[in-house]
């Protein structure tokens, strides 16, 4: 057993009789490790140790458990729901039950094979020109296969009340555009991994070995141009650079060789008139693609990628073998999740909130509602406070930021109003229909918002979801029920636990109103300039010093962090902390200090239960992936790039060893 090398934390210290609750769990420390010198593995070392990764999943933390107990409870939803045959027809009982049966009824599955999806395979190669492709791209987008582009809606970023249509780049198989375009030896064994995969599945259609390896490789040659002219997902953070309104008309001078016009007739929506472009020079290069590849090398292509977004729901053979290249080599997974948990997380997303009305009815108790809520009130209070008194915001700035505080939407737990899905047929016939059918329905759903007035009821994400956001456009933070349970949130635990936990989750998701992104937009939601260009430069230069710090870091061993991919996520990180300790230190004003039954300050146990709500291990391809790919940093850094920049946790725990953790103190980042 470990023991604390520092006294302060000893718990002979402090009479348990005199100590107050907290929620942190000592048992998951490891003390042997100084905290300033490492204070992720401090707070989670031992937890670490003794907490393989399951089988089934690629990394697995605190909020993988939550994730797995949330859907525990949506199992028992569903099983019930199942076995009930009795549910109203076109009822969201009858329709979660039934996706649920189809999704569990292994045997028709097996059964029916691919040949549910021989219809769509005719069309494809029925194709002989470039109107008939255009027709099948438009036929394949509803159902979730993204060929060549993804089109859906959004606000306007320049007029908040009033959704769009909207373009997107898309059309490759691997993660992101880096996967193409990346010279080292292992993103080109990845590359490689890939047309074999390819090759394999294509073989499952009847190509013979040699033809399914010869259109692998043109499929991998369209997509590598596709690649090359993609934005990169840095660049993506910046609206300003993916904001291109356009009239249909000028957009159809953009494509020549694609008629948008023909495109939204098709997919039944002929009446938008404006669309936002993301990527202009993509779609040009999509454009000449169109007219140079061959249609017999467009029909392979628009094949696997449906195929590529079909596997998961057909039979084995097809979904062992995208297990085998999605989950084992790009993210080092050993099993698949058991059919139950696929098919529940299949259901959530294709009718999460018809799940999260039954969901929150035990889930969530109304108190845990009050009491989250007047958790979002401190912070707020305290953000207002702080806000009114940077010295490096001047006063126009200050007064359009506390504009824009004040017209924060508050959105917690679950929706008001609760999304109808009385024009989604569901039914027990087909697995993969079902899904095609939710993707339709939502596809149309978001094209429908086109024209009418924005409605802020709606939620991103369903109730259960293990997750929070904070939209611009909206001007909202949201947190739904599912990340508000033990140990983020508990109803039990003192304030201390609470605000290091779900305070800093809230406190992330706020000060996204003020960062690289939330700074270009106003209270409204509209995408304009506010800020003075001497706030923006200070807050740049500050952010800089972030963007430095994260490039440093290493993950699995050989692969740096993006300092500038995760430098917006990593500023949230250190703004929801801050701010979070702020408000833990207006709580305990006036109070005489009082340690735990461990010996633990408040500020010690706030510190900790941050630290441990990131408690995460993971397998190295996963580290590799997420390093490369997301705008979020991995667990360690989360918990230890944060703390080195605050001297509030210097303070908190005053070591004499070792500091190198800490960021020197001229060079950290100071932003709230």
């Amino acid at each position: 057993m470990a023991t604390a090398i520092y006294p302060a934390f000893s718990a002979q210290q402090m009479a348990p009789s005199e100590a107050a609750a907290t929620s942190i769990d000592v048992a998951n420390m490891d003390t042997s490790v100084a905290p300033e010198k490492d204070f992720f593995h401090y707070a989670n070392g031992t937890w670490l140790k003794n907490t393989p990764i399951p089988g089934d999943y690629a990394n697995w933390g605190v909020l993988n458990i939550i994730n797995d107990e949330n859907l525990a409870r949506v199992h028992k939803i569903l099983e019930e729901a199942a076995a009930n045959k009795n549910s109203p027809p076109g009822s969201n009982e009858q329709k979660i039950g039934d996706f649920y049966f189809s999704g569990m009824d292994t045997a028709k599955i097996e059964s029916v094979g691919v040949n549910s999806l021989n219809d769509e395979f005719k069309r494809i190669n029925a194709i002989k020109d470039i109107n008939d492709l255009q027709d099948e791209i438009a036929r394949l987008h509803p159902y979730g296969v993204d060929a060549l582009f993804k089109f859906s809606s959004n606000q306007d970023f320049k007029d908040s009340t009033q959704f769009i249509g909207s373009a997107w780049q898309s059309g490759l198989g691997l993660p992101d555009r880096d996967y193409y375009t990346n010279s080292d030896d292992d993103w080109k064994k990845k590359r490689a991994e890939y047309v074999a995969h390819m090759t394999k599945m294509l073989e499952f259609l009847g190509n013979s070995a040699e033809k399914a390896a010869a259109k692998a490789k043109k499929i991998m040659e369209i997509e590598t141009t596709l690649a090359q002219a993609s934005m990169k997902n840095e660049d993506t953070r910046k609206p300003e650079l993916i904001y291109h309104k356009m009239t249909v008309a000028k957009l159809n001078e953009l494509t020549p060789h694609f008629s948008w016009t023909k495109y939204l007739a098709a997919i039944k929506h002929p009446s938008i008139a404006d669309i936002t472009v993301g990527q202009p020079e993509f779609f040009k290069v999509m454009d000449k693609q169109i007219a140079s590849v061959s249609m017999d090398d467009w029909k392979d292509y628009l094949t696997w990628h449906l195929i590529d977004g079909a596997a998961a729901y057909l039979s084995a053979k097809f979904e062992d073998e995208d297990f085998d290249f999605h989950g084992k080599l790009l993210q080092g997974k050993k099993v698949n999740l058991p059919r139950w948990k696929r098919v529940v997380n299949a259901t959530n997303e294709a009718l999460g909130e018809a799940v999260g009305q039954v969901y929150v009815r035990t889930a969530f108790p109304p108190e845990a509602k009050k009491r989250a809520l007047d958790l979002v009130h401190q912070l707020k209070d305290v953000l207002k406070a702080d806000l009114s008194s940077l010295d490096w915001m001047n006063p126009e700035t200050r007064k359009n930021a506390l504009t824009k505080l004040e017209s924060f939407q508050e959105k917690i737990g679950y929706p008001d109003k609760w999304r109808d899905y009385s024009s989604l047929h569901i039914n027990r016939d087909s697995y993969v229909w079902n899904v095609f059918n939710a993707d339709a329905f939502e596809f149309d759903r978001q094209l429908n918002k086109i024209g009418k007035p924005v409605d802020r009821t709606e939620w991103q994400m369903y109730p259960h979801m293990v997750n929070a956001y904070y939209s611009p456009e909206m001007n909202e933070i949201v947190f739904p029920a599912g990340i508000l349970q033990p140990p983020i949130f508990d109803l039990k635990a003192d304030d201390a636990t609470n605000l290091g936990g779900m305070g800093m989750v809230i406190g992330h998701e706020m000060t996204h109103g003020f960062d690289d992104q939330g700074s270009k937009f106003d209270g409204a939601g509209n995408m304009r300039n506010w800020w003075t260009d001497e706030d923006m430069k200070r807050f740049q230069t500050r952010v800089d010093l972030i963007q430095k710090q994260y490039d440093g870091y290493v993950v699995a061993g050989d692969t740096h962090l993006k300092g500038k991919l995760v430098s917006g996520e990593a500023a949230a990180d250190l703004g929801g902390l801050t701010i979070a300790y702020k408000t833990l230190e207006k709580t305990l004003a006036g109070k005489p200090p009082v340690k735990d039954a461990h010996g633990f300050t408040p500020e010690q146990q706030f510190f900790i239960a941050f630290a441990q709500i990131w408690a995460t291990n993971y397998r190295p391809e996963r580290e590799r992936l997420i390093a490369k790919t997301n705008p979020h940093p991995t667990a360690e850094y989360r918990v230890n790039g944060t703390v080195a920049n605050m001297d509030a946790f210097a303070e908190a725990f005053k070591g004499k060893g070792d500091d190198s953790m800490m960021i020197p103190k001229d060079q950290r980042c100071r932003l709230w």
